[in-house]
C-alpha cells in the first residue's frame, strides 16, 4: 500500500465555504452594480463618464470588502487573495448597465 501525499495547503480551505465565500461577494457586487447604475441614470452620465464611475465605483467596494468582510485577511477566506478584489467585478457590469440605461432613458427622455 502507498501512502499519499497531502499537500498541507489543501487542507486549509474547504471548497463548499470558499464557493460561499464567493456567492457572498457576487452578490454584494451585484446589488451594488445596480444601485450604482441608478445613480449613473439619475445623475445623466453617459459615455466613458458612466464607465469611469463604475470603475471607480467598484474600487470603492472592494475596498470595503477588503476591510469589512474579509478584515484584511483575504487569504483566510479564498484561496487566491486577489479574489476578493476580482471577484464578479465583470459579471456585475451588465446589471449595471441594464440599470443605467432604463434609469436614464426614464428621467432623461426628453433633454
Amino acid at each position: 500500500m502507498s501512502s499519499a501525499q497531502i499537500n498541507p495547503e489543501d487542507a486549509l480551505y474547504v471548497d463548499l465555504f470558499i464557493a460561499k465565500n464567493s456567492q457572498t461577494i457576487t452578490f454584494i457586487r451585484s446589488s451594488y452594480a445596480a444601485v450604482l447604475g441608478l445613480a449613473a441614470g439619475i445623475l445623466g452620465l453617459t459615455n466613458w463618464s458612466g464607465f469611469i464611475f463604475y470603475l471607480v465605483g467598484s474600487i470603492f467596494m472592494s475596498a470595503l470588502i477588503f476591510a469589512l468582510k474579509v478584515k484584511f485577511q483575504p487569504g483566510r477566506y479564498f484561496r487566491n487573495p486577489l479574489d476578493c478584489f476580482t471577484d464578479g467585478i465583470f459579471g456585475t457590469l451588465l446589471s449595471f448597465i441594464l440599470f443605467w440605461t432604463l434609469v436614464h432613458g426614464i428621467i432623461h427622455v426628453y433633454d
